[in-house]
């Protein structure tokens, strides 16, 4: 499945935060950044504000079944006052979906960002690829963006370790 990078960032950076619930000013504007997200200079009490987001935006990753994530979604959606709307910023650059005004302030901007990005993956036929790694212990949210949508590991790393862990137990002499 291919999704298009600008319209899941919000779902990217939904578990980026997921992954790092209580993220300092400096890491969170710098993930911002990196997801292109307009005037990204975030303060510690923006940073704050985040954090009880954070849980719900988790919630839809966890969720076993793509209903109960839709419906997780379109509670964000709602909860984020999400108003998309079209925005250029500046001559002959072009159009793209802003879901909350710039003057709402970052920490409203980018609730409204990871919801739209969560509505987005789930609306393209992505919801089951919104996961949290399936390694006990782990737990860390992902996007999925592997070509067949298979993975349930958050890394290689994970993959690894419960392979091993398998292998180990099934070769495991009778009786030890």
């Amino acid at each position: 499945m291919q999704f298009n990078t600008y319209t899941v960032a919000g779902a990217h950076v939904a578990a980026w935060l997921v992954n790092h619930p209580a993220p300092g000013p400096a890491a969170l504007t710098g993930e911002l950044r990196r997801h292109e997200v307009h005037e990204p200079a975030a303060t510690a009490a923006e940073a704050a504000e985040l954090q009880g987001w954070t849980a719900r935006l988790g919630a839809v990753f966890a969720a076993a079944a793509v209903t109960d994530k839709a419906g997780l979604a379109d509670a964000l959606l709602v909860a984020a006052g999400c108003r998309p709307r079209l925005v250029s910023h500046g001559d002959g650059k072009p159009f793209h979906l802003h879901f909350a005004p710039a003057e709402s302030g970052l920490a409203a901007r980018v609730r409204a960002l990871t919801a739209a990005g969560l509505a987005h993956v789930i609306d393209a036929g992505g919801g089951s690829r919104l996961r949290a790694c399936d390694r006990p212990g782990c737990g860390v949210a992902f996007l999925d963006t592997s070509r067949n949508g298979r993975r349930h590991f958050c890394s290689v790393r994970c993959a690894n370790q419960v392979n091993v862990a398998n292998h180990r137990r099934r070769t495991r002499a009778p009786g030890a």
